[in-house]
């Protein structure tokens, strides 16, 4: 009997944050800032810590409403994490899309909420 690894150049490859899902997360913002929902961001990267936070505020002063974390966990792996103010992590994923999702159903939440009055 042998035993053969199968390599799958897509998985070994490095992981990461990419100049993409920067963007996404970028306009996110802008789409409800133009809104008046969102009134101010962070961006803060820790290389030592190999952790990075995209913060959104809801107005100037006051704690931030959504944090989405990119926290390098090993070598190869990128876990994202999506924080909101009064109930703590809501989303944890190694996938940045499913966490990425998660953020914009909280954010259009907000947008239909403020719409509504």
């Amino acid at each position: 009997m042998i035993f053969e690894v199968i390599q799958n150049p897509l998985q070994s490859g490095p992981s990461g944050f990419s100049q993409n899902q920067f963007r996404k997360l970028d306009q996110l913002y802008c789409r409800a800032a133009s809104t008046g929902i969102l009134h101010d961001r962070t961006v803060e990267c820790d290389f030592d810590a190999g952790l990075a936070s995209y913060t959104y505020y809801r107005s100037d002063v006051g704690a931030p409403y959504l944090q989405f974390l990119i926290r390098r966990t090993g070598p190869r792996a990128t876990m994202y994490e999506l924080y909101k103010r009064g109930k703590g992590r809501i989303a944890k994923s190694g996938i940045f899309d499913r966490t990425y999702e998660r953020l914009v159903q909280e954010v259009e939440f907000l947008v239909n909420k403020d719409s509504s009055f």
